[in-house]
């Protein structure tokens, strides 16, 4: 077995680990924490649905109060702890406060998350009998931040984590680490303060509230809120970023190094999310190229990512330009028709579908049976679309949708 990659605790000053306290009936990992041996920066983008699951408010008002000294992440797995009214918002305090207490550190210092079935509460005692040796076993190594990013999955067939360190201007090097789950539930609509994706970011650079907020947000428009599997926004959806200076150098809020090394841990986290979709067999990339502006451009691509009609296209293997084309229509990107061209890319070579508006001839014979069995063999699908309107660009990311997505979610509870 190869050694994990290394992921959350690469950046200095950082400590994980998961372990089971029998919320899932499975028994696999359900309970994570993630800890800064000194205090933190922090900034979170949460979901946008109205239904707002306790862990999402209660970690909202710590960043507006407490955005300064983060020290904790907790995060429970198998319940989403949504729907709960004033006793689950209680029975999340009570984990806060029991991890606080665990760790030695201010309630205020503690951050939470949790994902999985909405409706029922978080089963405290069994969380509060398991912290206090998670707390004691916590470690810097990646088998660490392994097992702490296995214990924030719910219907995932594999951990996502990743790592990547840089040089900043002065020759300070930095670290970047993240970790992050989603299969199904996945259409995020993350905003400032405002199943299911979450996904936990640190750093040891130096980077002020303002700047982290401004580069998670930047990053995340560009990322995570541009992956679909079902199109439901969740009422979980949580990215936090954590940033404890441990590297020391000066402030790195304008170092572009720092805001493309966020940028590469969150696009390789959202394609992981994307590619490992419920049920999915095929990995989608959708390239918009030629948009009036970057708003039109993602338009765009998220339009043709979360087609249903799409991916149950893709699953068969079916070239029906037609579910791509129509997708684009109602996107609400401003385009001409008749200037309209999608290609299908595979490494160096380009298979046109549409062509000035108009599907390429051959697509219901001999052409279109070739498409077909190229659109078999292949696990990740590139559409690369021209509008022909501007300079402006964007990608989204998206799986195709099997049986086996329905199977999964019609016996989801029982």
């Amino acid at each position: 077995m190869s050694a994990p990659a290394p992921g959350i605790t690469l950046p200095k000053g950082f400590l994980a680990g998961g372990a089971s306290c029998g919320i899932k009936r499975s028994l696999r990992p359900d309970l994570a924490l993630l800890v800064s041996e000194r205090p933190a920066t922090a900034a979170g983008l949460f979901t946008t649905n109205r239904v707002k699951a306790a862990p999402v408010v209660l970690t909202a008002q710590q960043l507006r109060d407490h955005a300064e000294e983060a020290r904790a992440v907790v995060v429970v797995s198998g319940v989403a702890n949504a729907m709960t009214g004033s006793e689950g918002q209680e029975d999340s305090r009570q984990v806060m406060d029991a991890t606080a207490k665990a760790l030695g550190i201010p309630f205020g210092s503690v951050l939470h998350a949790a994902t999985g079935v909405i409706g029922p509460r978080i089963p405290v005692p069994k969380v509060l009998s398991a912290l206090p040796a998670l707390a004691a076993g916590l470690e810097r190594s990646p088998e660490a931040a392994h097992r702490a990013a296995q214990a924030i999955l719910t219907t995932d067939t594999a951990a996502k984590e990743t790592g990547v360190s840089v040089r900043l201007s002065d020759g300070t090097r930095v670290h970047v680490g993240g970790m992050a789950k989603g299969s199904g539930m996945i259409a995020p609509a993350l905003g400032p303060a405002h199943a299911t994706t979450l996904a936990f970011l640190t750093t040891d650079a130096r980077v002020s509230r303002p700047g982290l907020e401004q580069i998670l947000h930047r990053e995340a428009d560009r990322t995570f809120n541009m992956i679909s599997v079902d199109g439901d926004t969740s009422t979980n959806d949580t990215l936090l970023a954590l940033a404890n200076g441990a590297a020391g150098g000066p402030l790195a809020d304008d170092e572009p190094t720092l805001r493309q090394a966020f940028g590469a841990v969150l696009e390789h986290l959202a394609r992981a999310v994307a590619r490992d979709g419920e049920g999915a067999t095929k990995l989608l990339t959708v390239r918009v190229e030629g948009a009036h502006d970057v708003r039109e451009a993602r338009r765009a691509a998220r339009a043709v990512a979360s087609s249903l009609l799409v991916k149950t296209a893709l699953f068969g293997a079916d070239p029906n330009v037609g579910r791509i084309a129509a997708a684009l229509g109602y996107s609400g990107a401003d385009f001409e028709a008749e200037r309209l061209g999608v290609d299908l890319v595979e490494g160096p070579r380009r298979w046109p579908l549409i062509s000035a508006g108009m599907p390429m001839p051959g697509l219901e014979n001999g052409q279109g049976k070739r498409l077909h069995s190229v659109l078999q063999r292949l696990e990740e699908v590139v559409l690369e679309v021209k509008l022909g309107k501007g300079p402006a660009a964007a990608t989204a990311w998206g799986c195709d949708l099997s049986y086996a997505y329905v199977q999964i979610n019609a016996q989801y509870r029982t």
